[in-house]
């Protein structure tokens, strides 16, 4: 019993002095990253990219304490403190519902990862490699991989050495990423023997021997009056996407410039009131330029 109160209360310790800040850019009406895996003691930073919106607290784990903050040029970053176990969903109110993230917050890890990386090895492959400095009571690693960063699902389980105070490496290949997606999103779960979870930091993957690609979605197509087509696409580096509308005759009827992080992003644009027919809309970025039919019902 000395022991392992011992070994939590090292633990507890190491992460007081080794706290991470999380940050999460929020711009073209989205939060990067949309889902943070945190432990007690860690701190989310929101920092203004473009655009005027909030970072709005929605349901928290209880005895949390609420938020609600403007992220613009003129307040351009809002920190948080979490201190309690559980499940943190927030919004920003002007864009809701379609822009929301989600915290999770766990406790003091049963493990201390040392590393964990993930590198190509061929297309739509991804090589996962982790080593752990100690463990405690651990029963097995759950690989979770994500094409949105957002929602995560479970690819393996890799078993665990269980107890150990020296480095260990655990590897897994991830065969079957999705061809559509140039970047993936990795997490580890931590469960020990007893049952109880615990999630590491997400890892962004960038598919380089994929084949590239800008868009990834576009909906709804049809569109009705008034409407927002939301918008999927790859960044390979913090960078701006223009968006362009021309309707039958080529005339161009609207544009604008979406800003982008590395990763898969999310935007949407304005269709107003465009008179009901064919469009079409193209998207600019670096050298790449794809164009898509849209019709407005």
């Amino acid at each position: 019993m000395k022991k392992t109160c011992f070994f939590i209360a090292c633990l507890l310790t190491a992460h007081q002095l080794f706290a991470t800040n999380h940050e999460v850019q929020v711009s073209n009406y989205q939060f990067t990253p949309s889902t943070v895996n945190a432990l007690i003691g860690d701190t989310v930073t929101w920092v203004w990219k473009h655009g005027v919106h909030t970072t709005t607290s929605i349901s928290i784990p209880v005895g949390a304490a609420t938020w609600d903050s403007q992220i613009r040029s003129s307040d351009p970053s809002f920190y948080y403190v979490v201190t309690i176990e559980g499940i943190y969903n927030y919004d920003c109110t002007i864009h809701a519902p379609n822009m929301n993230g989600t915290i999770i917050v766990s406790g003091i890890l049963p493990v201390v990862l040392s590393n964990f990386t993930i590198i190509p090895t061929k297309i739509n492959t991804a090589f996962l490699q982790w080593v752990t400095a100690t463990e405690k009571n651990t029963d097995h690693f759950d690989v979770m991989r994500s094409t949105d960063g957002n929602r995560f699902e479970k690819i393996a389980s890799v078993p665990a050495k269980g107890n150990s105070g020296i480095l260990t490496n655990y590897s897994y290949t991830d065969n079957s990423l999705p061809s559509a997606y140039r970047f993936a999103y990795y997490s580890l779960n931590i469960v020990d023997k007893d049952g109880k979870s615990f999630l590491s930091d997400i890892k962004t993957f960038r598919n380089d021997k994929g084949a590239p690609k800008l868009i990834v979605s576009l909906s709804p197509n049809p569109i009705s009056r008034p409407g927002h087509l939301m918008i999927q696409f790859n960044s390979d580096k913090q960078n701006s996407m223009h968006v362009e509308l021309f309707d039958a005759s080529g005339r161009l009827v609207n544009q604008t410039d979406m800003a982008a992080v590395t990763g898969l992003n999310n935007g949407h644009f304005h269709m107003d009131n465009m008179a009901p027919g064919t469009y079409t809309i193209v998207f600019t970025m670096d050298s790449m330029k794809e164009s898509f039919k849209m019709v407005v019902q």
